[in-house]
């Protein structure tokens, strides 16, 4: 910059102008980085395997031979054949696709109790007395006495509540043991329906939305 011309109240000024100027970018510049390191990531969906839409005949093997292995096969047998979009089987031999996987049930009883009580109480006493004197010989009489009623209530309430919760584990695997599809769903604790059965619808509607993006990103044959 040229200032040859300038007197010195105008080249302080210019000064001035030129060291604002330069405030204000470095202002600009560290709020934009600011702004770029606050913004968040976009967190994408999990890939899922385009074979994932050649599920149709399934078979689902058992959880284990006690109740909770058995209540949790018949919960996803049900749940996939309401689907209506899969040819069930339970000879897995015959299956193209095999869902696996394990269960898991807790329950927490809570116990509660309340109690209230209540008591009342009167009383009253008296006392006389009276004397007299004849012929030189005196004599005194008295008498006291007291009563007393008195009572009382109490009122208890307990209750007990049992809060259950599962977890399911599957996998999908093909005739080779690959394994195409996993998954694992928690639900809350809760007391209206039955957790394993929650757990198991849960992990049924994650299966057909997965089964749907599979099909949307498998390409289209030429």
């Amino acid at each position: 910059m040229y200032m040859g011309n300038l007197r010195p109240q105008d080249t302080r000024r210019a000064a001035w102008l030129a060291g604002v100027g330069l405030a204000a970018c470095l202002f600009l510049g560290a709020s934009t980085y600011a702004q770029d390191a606050k913004a968040p990531a976009k967190s994408e969906a999990p890939e899922v395997s385009p074979r994932l839409a050649d599920v149709k005949r399934i078979c689902v093997q058992g959880f284990g031979g006690d109740a909770l292995g058995y209540q949790a096969q018949e919960a996803l047998i049900a749940k996939l054949f309401e689907a209506k979009r899969f040819s069930i089987t339970e000879n897995c031999e015959k299956a193209d696709f095999v869902l696996k996987g394990s269960v898991v049930e807790r329950a927490e009883t809570v116990h509660r109790s309340e109690s209230e009580s209540i008591g009342f109480g009167q009383g009253a006493s008296g006392s006389s007395s009276s004397s007299s004197s004849i012929g030189g010989v005196r004599s005194s009489n008295s008498s006291s006495g007291s009563a007393r009623v008195s009572g009382g209530a109490s009122e208890a309430l307990s209750s007990t509540e049992t809060k259950q919760s599962a977890a399911v584990t599957l996998r999908i695997v093909d005739r080779d043991g690959e394994v195409i599809w996993a998954t694992s769903q928690e639900t809350g604790e809760g007391k209206a329906k039955s957790a394993v059965g929650l757990a198991a619808e849960m992990a049924v509607r994650r299966l057909l939305r997965d089964i749907d993006r599979a099909s949307r990103d498998r390409p289209t044959p030429k």
